[in-house]
């Protein structure tokens, strides 16, 4: 049985490769991964697509942000902020905290909910709070966080975890 190469080879610094610079980086390999499967790795092509491992081409669809329904939510927020902040009916601090959630929880409205009547966005009457979320351009209120104050949401949507927060505190959601 004939001697391989390799065998002959081993001990010597470089096993047959020329200068030790020469095997450096993926040049030497033709590039990393699946690079040059449609070139000079064809093979390596066929052979991974007969398995199903390789898939030619692009695949799928990525909507653009302009009708993204959750793109489009944010934006008519933060527009409705900056004309109520230019109107001057909403402070420094409130403005900032709603800009920076562009999707409100029952937990964030619990915490600005006195703010908001202060600067006339909500009214309190008797010991319950009412508000029309609707006004700051929020669409939909999510179940995040705790609620201790009996609060009357005026929204569009909301999420069936932060209906039962705010029943379960003494407000009601109305669905508009």
């Amino acid at each position: 049985m004939p001697k391989k190469k390799v065998k002959k080879i081993r001990g010597s610094r470089t096993c047959g490769g020329g200068s030790h610079k020469k095997r450096r980086g993926a040049g030497n390999r033709g590039g990393r991964g699946n690079a040059g499967v449609h070139k000079h790795k064809y093979i390596k092509f066929v052979k991974l697509a007969k398995e199903g491992l390789y898939e030619f081409g692009k695949h799928g669809f990525t909507r653009p942000f302009c009708v993204r329904k959750d793109y489009i939510a944010e934006k008519r927020v933060k527009e409705t902020l900056r004309a109520l902040k230019r109107e001057g009916k909403l402070d420094e601090y409130t403005y900032k905290f709603l800009y920076s959630r562009p999707e409100l929880n029952v937990g964030d409205l619990d915490e600005i909910i006195d703010r908001l009547v202060e600067l006339g966005l909500a009214e309190k009457k008797d010991n319950t709070y009412r508000i029309d979320l609707t006004q700051l351009g929020y669409s939909k209120l999510l179940g995040s966080g705790v609620v201790t104050k009996p609060i009357e949401v005026l929204i569009p949507e909301a999420t069936e975890k932060a209906v039962n927060k705010i029943e379960s505190a003494g407000g009601k959601v109305v669905v508009v």
